[in-house]
């Protein structure tokens, strides 16, 4: 059996079956062990009736009649004469009167009214003066439910009845526990066939059970993946975008150098240039390809934020002196943090550098590392055009760049920030972007402490 949906209904069942055949193996075992007690119990009614009989005579045994009456109830205990009269000048059914009166026919057994369901004729007993008398136990009839079932029936119905039970509730039990993992396994089967746009958490209803649950994981999952095809696809797309302009430069620098009066010093600059930039391109490219990587291998250790900072800012500080701006620290708390010193400290000098590129001439880059609560805020602000805020959160994706002043012409491919993001990322941190006040861009890198 390969179908989950049969598994599942055949081992509900089968347990079903397995407790009802305990169940009735019990309760015949407890029915013997009660027919046994009682079988004791009317031995013993014999008994002592005999030796009351023998030793007190009828009045002794109207007297112990009397006492036990009260104690076998709801049966009946009788003691008749031989006309059919009991002891104790009770109502004697006619059945037992037609027994032992003078009236029986013989030959003829009397049927048992529908209210009662044994009668056991223990003994006869014998008095001194020869009289006989007969014990005679009338047991009531208890009947099946609501009095439709009658008592010998009562097990067969019973066991019927829990078989249709069992299996109309394992049956439905099977279809609760398959269906969500039939809508799955198609839903797995689209994925594999190209559909993204699949989701089974629409099909669970309101069920927030396990198999809920992963529904909406599932439906997270494909969305993730969606979102990371719809990237890479963006990525190898822009990626191609930005090696044709390159490319395209360098196959004009080489038609203009081979003309016959070409200046072969000027082309041969242009073509260099062209070719630093490609290599540029591709590097960032590469790094940014490696962090995606799983297999990669982080060397997690100690890193001074204050020294890391200080380094990047005397950096800047020479790269932005030709154009007279000034690189501020701010603030400095002494903190340290467990990370990947490399990784950390790309991800610090790509936002100082776009900080410094896109920042007036004469203007100011202001840098702060504070401490909020456990985790490390660096903070970097420039005084340039700033970015539209419905553009900020995208500024962090590969190739993304904004018209107007943040655009190629700055030397710029949209990739340092991305590179950033991915970095914070890999620590457990975060980078965000807002426009300041008074103009200009700040950038914010948190990072865990611990």
């Amino acid at each position: 059996m390969r179908n989950l949906y049969v598994r599942i209904f055949v081992a509900f069942w089968i347990a079903m079956v397995l407790a009802l055949v305990f169940t009735w193996i019990t309760t015949m075992w407890l029915a013997d062990q009660r027919a046994q007690r009682e079988q004791s119990r009317q031995d013993q009614l014999a008994r002592e009736a005999s030796s009351v009989l023998a030793e007190h005579g009828v009045p002794g045994l109207r007297d112990w009649l009397a006492d036990e009456t009260a104690r076998v109830l709801p049966d009946r205990l009788f003691v008749l004469d031989r006309h059919g009269n009991d002891l104790l000048g009770r109502r004697v059914p006619e059945f037992l009167r037609a027994r032992f009166g003078r009236g029986s026919v013989p030959g003829h057994v009397p049927e048992l009214p529908p209210d009662t369901r044994d009668v056991r004729w223990l003994t006869q007993l014998v008095s001194p003066n020869d009289e006989t008398y007969a014990l005679s136990l009338l047991r009531l009839r208890r009947g099946g439910p609501f009095g439709l079932i009658n008592p010998a029936e009562t097990p067969i119905v019973t066991a019927l009845a829990t078989l249709l039970v069992s299996t109309i509730v394992c049956f439905l039990l099977a279809r609760y526990l398959s269906d969500p993992i039939r809508h799955l396994r198609a839903a797995t089967r689209s994925i594999a066939a190209g559909n993204l746009g699949v989701r089974v958490a629409s099909l669970m209803g309101s069920r927030r059970d396990e198999l809920g649950m992963l529904a909406l994981d599932f439906d997270l999952m494909a969305e993730r993946l969606r979102a990371l095809l719809a990237s890479h696809r963006e990525l190898l797309r822009d990626v191609s975008h930005e090696l044709r302009s390159p490319l395209a430069r360098l196959q004009i620098a080489l038609g203009l150098a081979r003309r016959p009066n070409a200046n072969l010093e000027q082309e041969f600059d242009r073509i260099e240039q062209e070719t630093a930039r490609l290599d540029e391109l591709i590097g960032e490219i590469l790094s940014l390809s490696r962090l995606d990587d799983p297999a990669r291998a982080q060397v997690m250790e100690p890193v001074n934020l204050e020294e890391l900072i200080e380094t990047q800012v005397d950096n800047a500080r020479v790269e932005s002196e030709p154009r007279s701006i000034h690189v501020l620290i701010r603030a400095m708390a002494p903190l340290s943090i467990q990370g990947d010193r490399e990784l950390l400290y790309r991800a610090v000098e790509n936002v100082l550098r776009n900080a410094v590129r896109f920042s007036p001439d004469g203007g100011m880059v202001e840098v702060a590392v504070e401490r909020a609560l456990e985790q490390a805020l660096i903070r970097i602000r420039d005084h340039g055009p700033g970015v539209p805020n419905d553009l900020l959160a995208r500024i962090f994706e590969p190739f993304f760049s904004v018209a107007s002043a943040r655009d190629r012409e700055s030397s710029g491919y949209g990739i340092g920030l991305a590179i950033t993001a991915r970095v914070a990322a890999l620590h457990g941190g975060s980078v965000t972007a807002k426009n300041a006040e008074g103009g200009g861009l700040m950038v914010e890198i948190a990072l865990p402490l611990k």
